[in-house]
């Protein structure tokens, strides 16, 4: 008879092994091209799109939630906390969002800092979790915690930005057509 739970654990037991064999080319791999895109988009940026603005830090948040594996309700606790502060000092850094146009679409580059700084933390617990076999690292799901909600900060204040870019634009097409400028009164 065909057991569903024997085979799933099989499959897991097989994806570990293959895992662990190849661990050098897996993680470089993933470095080349986690970390490679990530310093990509810090330098150059990327269009601009409310779809973007929403799927980056859900995915940061997702990438976060995945080094909760093994923390105590205690650590949770503390990882939350973490994330609060983050979201909170979000706005420290919302004079490193820049805007500007490229092929008369809107791009943004977001803070080196905060994107540096996770993806650092990131590899590092991966790095960890590959081989030392960490499951529970309540440091670095603090320091990531903090960092997510940096990230997810960081998205309202690139929203926010947003719309201030959207201004001053509009505001110096108005200057440069002379739409606010007054005309003078015709004599008669």
């Amino acid at each position: 008879m065909f057991n569903v739970g024997s085979t799933a654990d099989s499959i897991e037991s097989l994806a570990y092994s293959i895992l662990f064999r190849y661990k050098d080319i897996f993680f470089s791999g993933f470095v080349a091209i986690f970390v490679g895109r990530r310093i990509l988009r810090i330098v150059l940026g990327g269009k601009y799109s409310a779809r973007s603005l929403v799927l980056s830090p859900l995915m940061y948040l997702a990438f976060t939630g995945a080094t909760y594996i093994g923390l105590s309700t205690l650590d949770l606790l503390a990882c939350s906390i973490a994330f609060a502060v983050g979201l909170g000092l979000s706005s420290v850094f919302k004079n490193q969002v820049k805007f500007f146009e490229k092929k008369e679409k809107l791009h943004y580059r977001r803070s080196p800092v905060i994107g540096l700084a996770w993806t650092t933390a990131f590899v590092t617990r991966i790095y960890l979790l590959i081989y030392y076999d960490l499951t529970a690292g309540f440091f670095l799901s603090i320091i990531l915690s903090f960092l997510s909600g940096l990230i997810l900060g960081e998205a309202f204040q690139i929203a926010i930005q947003k719309r201030t870019f959207e201004f001053h634009q509009k505001s110096r097409e108005m200057n440069f057509n002379g739409n606010n400028i007054p005309e003078p009164e015709k004599k008669q």
